[in-house]
């Protein structure tokens, strides 16, 4: 009886054929952090597990990234992955008591008066009289994104053009409960490319999400407490100022992914 071999395919833009048998639908993920009032650029998928996150100071875990290694040496040999689509979610808000406290991961009360609270994503908007608050609106109007690889723009536009396809959603009878995300939480509503973004070892890649104007500013202050003074605006989420609030941001590549098995 014949081998029938392997099964391959040839995919447009790619000049050789597909062996399933390499190659598996996966995803590379990176998370970077922002903080109230950042106008600065902060470039994603740079430093792996381990190192420090981007924009912020805590160490990046599996559940922030799981590339190889950081993108800015490209990917390691004998991987390569072929871009289908570039999905952008907000994952948590968080507040902290003191500017000078760095962002963690782990969510701390302690009796030294250090503390730190996280959420799930708000919409916002700029009105004082919102104390709910939220991020998402400020992040997703003010902040540019680019993808490069080599230094050649692979894809760019606005972070609402990158919807993420998943997360969370909620339904409740709870008086000011809101769950916003970038676009439907459903991987049928994720933006997906005609022609894939080629990754190929050794091959610098990053992506740049770049605030047009600086985040979460505006609002009326004034003092009230404790602990925290009231501020209005994007960030208007219990009475904390911006410069004490912050967020998470995954970037998302899903595609094809080649990877050494053994």
């Amino acid at each position: 009886m014949a081998n029938t071999g392997t099964l391959t395919v040839r995919v447009r833009g790619v000049p050789f054929p597909i062996e399933f048998a390499d190659w598996t639908h996966d995803r590379l993920y990176h998370t970077v952090e922002f903080e109230g009032t950042d106008a600065q650029e902060i470039q994603v998928f740079i430093g792996a597990a381990g190192s420090p996150i981007p924009g912020g100071s805590r160490v990046l875990t599996p559940v922030d990234t799981n590339i190889p290694r950081s993108g800015d040496t490209g990917l390691q040999e004998g991987w390569e992955m072929l871009i289908y689509s570039i999905q952008i979610e907000v994952t948590r808000e968080m507040a902290r008591n003191a500017a000078q406290q760095a962002f963690s991961l782990q969510d701390t009360t302690t009796s030294a008066g250090a503390q730190q609270f996280s959420r799930n994503t708000h919409l916002g908007g700029y009105d004082p009289s919102n104390v709910a608050g939220g991020v998402l609106f400020d992040f997703l109007r003010k902040t540019y994104h680019r993808f490069q690889v080599n230094q050649k723009v692979q894809s760019e536009g606005p972070v609402s053009k990158y919807p993420q396809g998943s997360g969370i959603s909620v339904f409740g009878t709870t008086t000011m409960l809101e769950a916003a995300n970038n676009g439907i939480p459903s991987p049928r509503d994720q933006s997906a490319f005609v022609l894939p973004i080629w990754l190929r070892p050794n091959i610098a890649y990053v992506g740049k999400l770049a605030p047009q104007a600086a985040l979460g500013i505006g609002g009326a202050s004034a003092a009230s407490g404790p602990p925290f003074p009231t501020i209005g605006g994007y960030f208007d989420w219990s009475n904390i100022p911006a410069t004490n609030l912050g967020f998470d941001v995954r970037e998302t590549l899903e595609g094809l992914l080649k990877r050494p098995v053994v």
